[in-house]
């Protein structure tokens, strides 16, 4: 074997073409490799990074990703799996994290180019390559620690040993194909479009197709590929996006069955707008070349120095290469244009590279086509023809020319200044990993700083559940409040806690989680990491923005973003470390004022009413009353100067409606100023009932009070089946009349 391994190499290097190959797709790996690895480990891990990280330190733990939540990351599991030689070699920092992107990244490199040949030549080949080692977006996506590049590499060595495998019907690429066909899901979901290719091989063996060589590994796959689904929509319990585990086959359907959203092709248009062109006018080319190889039955796709294979339908002659290219291309993009999409491109990322194979394909024709019109021209003025090298040279150059005009999405001085990008620096979210990622976020230095500092016993709250663990170690909360359609990655535990899927951390949902988190922990150093998403209204709560900047004398210190902080509250032995005011502060405007006669009363009807609904209440609707959202709501009340005496027996009267549950009876706890005052329940389920609470002196201070209704549950009406409400109600209050006794 060795001999023969020895006698191939020789044989190949004897070819000055190969040697040109060989050296040449050395020097562009060189390059695509040294603007890949430069710098790689500076940047904090940003995104969804933490689900690499914790998914690979998870396999080295156990053998496989078993979270510290105790479930197990099915979601994109294989790239997991990856990751672990580079960790294992460099350690589990940003660099070898990042350094398997950088492997499959530059693997796609040299793939493209083989790819390239057996599809068409060595011309669309090179130039693909050139592309792929050069473009912008490539090389920030081969700087990620998440599955885009490997996801990427394996969509293209997948179609690369299915084209060999039952296109050219070589059967060790059949084999390798329908592995990797297999494996590639494994890395992410959107390898299942992998499954167009056999249909466009329909188009090309007809009733050949259905021979037991195809069908086996066809059957095969989609087996595999309906375990896998089946797994994901009934078992998953981590990675869900816009369903949920166990809503079955008809909520995933009626998340995917929407009408189509053309964006994603529009943003081809505008990330490379000439290529985008150029891949339109191939429709015009394959168009031309059927027509042409059709009425010219001597030609063969030889003669056009292309590996082309024909498609045979009649009289019509096709080329198949393109055709499948095309194919599968396209038709994915218009399937993940269905749905609930969210119009991020990285979802197109791993199909690029036959983007960039048939604008290199068409690029070849038209230089090709363009070659022979000037060859007819020169025959015709001198009347004999141009030797072949003299065409070769002359197609080169053409080639050449036409592809550094055409080329889009490649800007060398960007691509150098990649890896010199900073925490503060402004990013292009045509290239981020987002659009709604404009700079990369710093998670490091807080919870660096955090593990280097954290004692026994202290409490961790993070706004990032990601990418803290990673630096700190640790994570007891996250601080999350958002309801984001897409992203809602918490359950509810059998204690009806919230916690996060991936760490099992408790889940902080409003301002009374927070206050009851810190004043439960009164005693304990509590470390509060507040990341970009305390700036993001749709993340978390405006509210505890303010609340952080009004607590400089906690603040530790800010992230190299300069928007990332770390706050630090020491333990103590006041039991009340914070309150209600803290967040919203008493003020003349939100404050329920009694009057001469000693009678504090709120209209919910009455629009006017809505300065004083502090916290956990709806919009005033006119005429109707103020839905109490959430488990708990909020007064301010001030008795001073009023006709009200606090040290004299009360009573409150309350015009309440439920939201009507079909199993649970709605439970109202009063508490004022901090103390529990009484409970109510609420018999009258679908109509308004008026309830009396009597107080005793002394509940109510001179300075100002809070009055707060906590309520036993609370539901959309869209959970109910009562409408399509995505707001969490409790309580429709009508009327609030406080008054004395005595």
């Amino acid at each position: 074997m060795n001999r023969i391994n020895q006698k191939w190499l020789t044989g190949y290097f004897k070819d000055w073409k190969n040697i040109l190959t060989f050296v040449s797709l050395v020097l562009l790996v060189a390059a695509g490799f040294f603007l890949r690895i430069r710098n790689l480990g500076y940047l904090s891990f940003w995104g969804d990074d933490g689900h690499t990280v914790i998914g690979t330190l998870s396999i080295l733990r156990h053998g496989y990703p078993l979270l510290p939540s105790g479930f197990v990351l099915f979601h994109g599991i294989l790239d997991y799996y990856l990751n672990v030689i580079s960790v294992l070699v460099f350690g589990p920092t940003e660099f070898a994290f990042r350094f398997t992107s950088v492997a499959f990244g530059c693997g796609t490199i040299i793939l493209i180019y083989f790819a390239g040949k057996e599809i068409a030549n060595r011309f669309t080949g090179f130039l693909a390559a050139a592309l792929v080692a050069f473009s912008t977006w490539y090389i920030h996506f081969s700087r990620e620690a998440r599955y885009f590049a490997a996801l990427q590499f394996f969509f293209l060595i997948s179609i690369y040993f299915f084209y060999k495998g039952f296109v050219k019907e070589q059967r060790p690429f059949r084999v390798l194909a329908t592995v990797f066909f297999m494996l590639s899901p494994l890395i992410h979901g959107n390898a299942f479009f992998l499954i167009l290719a056999f249909a466009a091989l329909l188009f090309y063996k007809g009733r050949k197709f259905f021979r037991r060589q195809i069908i086996i590994p066809l059957v095969a796959v989609i087996a595999f590929y309906a375990f896998q689904i089946i797994n994901q929509v009934f078992f998953w319990k981590v990675g869900r996006s816009f369903y949920a585990a166990g809503g079955g086959i008809r909520q995933l359907a009626g998340a995917y069955l929407r009408l189509p959203d053309p964006y994603y092709f529009k943003i081809l248009n505008i990330m490379f707008p000439k290529m985008f062109y150029v891949f339109l006018a191939g429709s015009a080319v394959f168009i031309l070349i059927s027509v042409f190889m059709s009425l010219k039955k001597s030609w063969r796709f030889s003669d056009m120095f292309l590996a082309e294979i024909r498609i045979v339908a009649g009289r019509a002659v096709f080329p198949f290469n393109l055709f499948f290219l095309y194919f599968v291309f396209t038709i994915s993009i218009t399937i993940i244009s269905f749905g609930q999409m969210y119009n991020q491109q990285r979802y197109i990322y791993f199909l690029m590279p036959l983007f960039v194979l048939v604008f290199a394909y068409v690029i070849y024709a038209a230089s090709f086509a363009l070659s022979g019109i000037i060859r007819a021209a020169y025959s015709r003025i001198s009347k004999k023809e141009p030797g072949n090298n003299i065409f070769a040279a002359t197609l080169a150059i053409i080639f050449a020319v036409i592809s550094v005009l055409t080329f889009s999405g490649i800007n060398l001085r960007q691509a150098w200044a990649i890896p010199e990008i900073k925490h503060t620096d402004r990013l292009d979210t045509l290239y981020s990993i987002s659009t709604v990622m404009p700079y990369h976020w710093d998670a490091a230095a807080t919870g660096k700083y955090v593990r280097d500092n954290l004692k026994q016993g202290d409490v961790v709250i993070t706004t990032d559940v990601y990418n803290s663990y990673p630096y700190t170690g640790q994570i007891d909360y996250w601080l999350w409040t958002g309801e984001l359609v897409s992203w809602q990655p918490y359950h509810t535990d059998e204690q009806g806690t919230v916690r996060d899927d991936t760490y099992g951390a408790v889940v902080i949902r409003n301002i009374y989680d927070f206050q009851d988190v810190l004043n439960s922990n009164y005693d304990r150093n509590v470390w509060i990491i507040c990341s970009y998403s305390l700036t993001v209204s749709d993340h978390i709560d405006p509210v505890f923005l303010q609340f952080f900047e009004s607590r400089q004398q906690n603040f530790v210190m800010k992230g190299r973003d300069g928007v990332s902080g770390l706050y630090y509250f020491p333990g103590t032995g006041d039991k009340e470390r914070i309150s209600v005011k803290d967040f919203i502060a008493p003020s003349e405007n939100n404050k329920l004022m009694a009057g001469a006669e000693g009678r504090a009363l709120l209209d919910f009807t009455n629009p006017d009413s809505g300065r004083f609904l502090v916290a956990g209440w709806g919009d005033v609707e006119k005429d109707l009353g103020t839905w109490a959202t959430g488990e708990r709501s909020v007064l301010y009340a001030d008795f001073k100067d009023s006709g009200f005496d606090i040290n004299k027996n009360s009573r409150l009267k309350l015009i309440l409606k439920p939201l009507p549950h079909p199993g649970l009876v709605q439970t109202v706890k009063l508490i004022v100023n901090g103390e529990p005052a009484d409970s109510i329940e609420l018999i009258k389920k679908d109509d308004f009932g008026q309830y009396e609470i009597p107080l005793g002196p002394g509940l109510f201070s001179e300075e100002i009070n809070v009055i707060e209704f906590v309520f036993s549950y609370s539901f959309t009406p869209l959970e109910l089946g009562l409408g399509p409400d995505s707001r969490k109600l409790a309580v429709l209050f009508q009327k609030f009349e406080l008054e004395n006794t005595d």
